[in-house]
């Protein structure tokens, strides 16, 4: 089977084996669907149901907290560069989500249910364990920042993004990092511009 246009990147996080195995690919193809985003829309919003997982192609996304009074918290970033696996926790759960997915660029995402993922986790066992790998890896690199962010000053915070996030503070917009640090606006530009110009 020749390239498949829009599973080209997918197709690189899982073994070549069963990249180039045409039962796979039919199937592969037959149970997911491109979606195509607009820059401020959702993906998810707070109190649905999150049945799908979405593999991104192309674009930016922040997952967000809103609390009752309407304050919002952002608790982390997906891209196309990193961390290109999004759902909510709501996925796993099957609970209402407590947490938004909105994109802050236009993109392009693989999409695919729960139902799916599991039958061709059972069908193909190498799918099944790609699929593990990459969430656990995924979930260790969160929490490895979150981590980072609560232990660390706001300066040495910020020091660690420009060290190994680069493409969070050449992407995403101050407003969202800043809400990432619990600092204000004003405070992460000031910051910024102290350390960095």
């Amino acid at each position: 089977m020749e390239s498949i246009p829009g599973y080209e990147k997918f197709l690189s996080f899982i073994p070549v084996s069963l990249a180039k195995d045409e039962s796979f690919l039919g199937d592969l193809v037959d149970c997911t669907r491109i979606v195509k985003i607009r820059k401020g829309d959702f993906l998810v919003r707070m109190g649905e149901l999150c049945h799908n997982a979405y593999f991104i192609n192309k674009g930016l996304f922040i997952n967000q907290y809103v609390n009752s009074n309407g304050n919002e918290c952002v608790t982390g970033f997906s891209s196309d560069q990193m961390y290109p696996f999004v759902s909510t926790i709501g996925y796993f759960t099957q609970a209402p989500s407590d947490f938004e997915v909105k994109a802050i660029e236009d993109g392009e995402l693989l999409c695919f249910t729960r139902a799916d993922i599991e039958r061709l986790s059972l069908c193909y066992p190498d799918f099944a364990s790609s699929y593990q790998r990459v969430m656990l890896m995924i979930i260790s690199k969160l929490y490895s920042l979150f981590a980072v962010r609560q232990t660390c000053k706001a300066e040495e915070f910020l020091h660690y993004l420009y060290a190994n996030h680069q493409w969070i503070v050449s992407r995403v917009p101050d407003k969202y990092i800043a809400q990432f640090m619990g600092i204000s606006d004003s405070w992460y530009c000031k910051l910024k511009k102290r350390l960095f110009y």
